[in-house]
């Protein structure tokens, strides 16, 4: 699998775990709404994670976070060098039609000559 391959993996599972802890959330919440009798124990429905899988997670957050700096500093760094493409490419551009109207105003004088020669 590729960097952006495994990274837009890891942001679709970050993304899902993320909905499915706010759907958890609010569901969370509106049971506690709903509930006619504030007193009855609210019954934890996500399974108690065990330390090495915080460590697990934790890890992927970090990992996660690293990639999206690269991605961020890449794409800053890309923008810059588009900037100064497109720049040199407008200098470009304009050189280029600065040639071209000298070359019209040299072909427009030759033709002038040729045909002050034929008339002579």
């Amino acid at each position: 699998m590729t960097d952006r391959a495994t990274l837009k993996a890891l942001r679709k599972l970050l993304a899902l775990a993320a909905l499915a802890g706010s759907l958890v959330g609010c569901a969370a919440l509106d049971e506690k709404k709903d509930s006619p009798d504030d007193s009855a124990p609210m019954v934890d429905t996500t399974p108690d994670r065990t330390a090495s899988d915080i460590r697990k997670i934790a890890e992927l957050e970090r990992q996660l976070i690293k990639e999206q700096r690269q991605c961020h500093a890449e794409r800053r760094r890309l923008d810059l060098s588009l900037k100064e493409s497109q720049k040199q490419n407008e200098e470009l551009q304009k050189k280029f039609d600065d040639l071209q109207n000298k070359l019209d105003a040299l072909l427009a004088i030759d033709r002038d000559l040729r045909s002050r020669r034929r008339n002579r």
